[in-house]
């Protein structure tokens, strides 16, 4: 399947489109809303530090904040991605491993940025130390598992752990960013004994693959809101913790061919530590979402979605595609704890069936939309699709990747 979605050709269906921000979607904050604008660390650390409201930064700059860690609280950071071809001004750090920024107070640490009430990170690139690690071009973020025993991998993984940032708040806000390159996670949400409900949407995350890592957005406790976004090149772009108040609703969102396992993930609370308990969070909601993947990249079976536990409410499943092919009926058996199966998605520790689980108008296997309102609102079988020409020079948006950055 991924010969047919290629990430290129995903890419170029939802160039000038809204999925993902950049060219084709039209946020409500600009660099004209800015109150200080930025063009060197200096100058950043300084307007972060002041009583500017909105700290905006022209899209041909780049800010290297390694050694550095900070709060936002009521304050934005916004440039221009998608605006007249903009990439977005690039913030990145190089720092990794617990004694740096990155991974500052571990597992339950800040990383590089805190967003505390009333914080917005609007319009840019965020890259993490990670965006090249691998020597294929098709996976640059990716950090395979590493030889030895299994205190030598643990201890090589650890020096390379890093955070892009951590959301405190529900009043905080992340879109039309590019997020990448960030071994465990671009955006940590909530904390053990702290339930938020931010709003992410409209992002590119990509290239997040570390083995036994590797989220764009993982998600402690709370209920984020994910929407219009697209995923590509990660173990899993949505993870959760497993609390009875953590979950996420995911909307109108692509995933792209290349994964390490399941895009869609909540963990229970006995993997993490937490005795026999099989909770997995509390309400997930999937709704008009395409998964254009049925392999990982070793070419094995990968389930779209995989859930660990029983929810404390419900997981809901509606209105979704996935390539991954069914019998003619449409019925999917829980394959439960039988990894690599040909299936969209399975319920792990429950043993047979579905619990608390439901489905409904989801469309598999390869073929067009059956009707409006299936999957995510892209035609990836068409690029065009009523599309209009976009001028060369400004077909960047969502191509930055594999550029050169230094």
């Amino acid at each position: 399947m991924t010969e047919y979605f290629t990430n290129e050709r995903i890419l170029e269906c939802l160039e000038g489109r809204e999925i993902a921000g950049g060219e084709g979607h039209r946020s409500d904050i600009g660099l004209a809303d800015a109150d200080a604008i930025v063009e060197s660390r200096s100058e950043f650390f300084s307007a972060v530090g002041s009583s500017a409201d909105v700290i905006g930064i022209p899209g041909n700059v780049r800010i290297d904040l390694s050694g550095r860690d900070f709060t936002l609280s009521g304050q934005t950071i916004v440039s221009d991605r998608g605006v007249d071809g903009s990439a977005g001004a690039l913030l990145y750090t190089t720092d990794h491993g617990s004694d740096s920024p990155a991974w500052d107070g571990g597992s339950s640490g800040r990383g590089v940025i805190t967003m505390r009430g009333g914080s917005r990170i609007s319009g840019i690139r965020y890259r993490g130390p990670y965006h090249d690690h691998y020597d294929d071009p098709e996976y640059p973020g990716y950090i395979p598992l590493d030889s030895g025993n299994a205190s030598e991998r643990r201890r090589k993984r650890a020096a390379r752990y890093a955070r892009g940032m951590r959301i405190l708040s529900s009043d905080a806000e992340v879109d039309n960013c590019e997020l990448y390159g960030w071994p465990n996670q671009a955006i940590a949400i909530g904390s053990s004994s702290t339930v938020v409900s931010p709003h992410v949407h409209h992002v590119y995350g990509h290239d997040c693959m570390m083995v036994g890592a590797g989220y764009v957005i993982d998600v402690f406790n709370g209920h984020p809101t994910i929407e219009m976004s697209y995923f590509n090149a990660t173990r899993h772009s949505v993870n959760g913790f497993g609390h009875t108040e953590c979950g996420y609703t995911l909307e109108d969102c692509v995933f792209g061919p290349s994964t390490v396992s399941h895009a869609v993930d909540m963990h229970c609370l006995a993997e993490n530590g937490h005795g026999n308990d099989l909770t997995a969070g509390d309400r997930v909601e999937v709704r008009r979402c395409t998964f254009a993947f049925s392999h990982n990249i070793d070419g094995q079976n990968a389930q779209a979605i995989a859930f660990r536990g029983y929810p404390e409410d419900e997981y809901v499943t509606e209105d979704n595609r996935f390539v991954h092919p069914t019998d003619g009926d449409g019925s999917v058996e829980n394959v439960a704890n039988s990894g690599y199966e040909p299936v969209p998605y399975r319920q792990v520790n429950v043993g047979s069936g579905w619990h608390d689980w439901s489905f409904s108008g989801n469309q598999y296997g390869l073929g067009a939309p059956q009707r409006s309102g299936i999957g995510a609102p892209a035609n990836l079988d068409d690029p065009m699709d009523g599309k209009p020409l976009v001028d060369a020079d400004r077909r960047r948006g969502l191509r930055t990747a594999l550029e050169p950055l230094e």
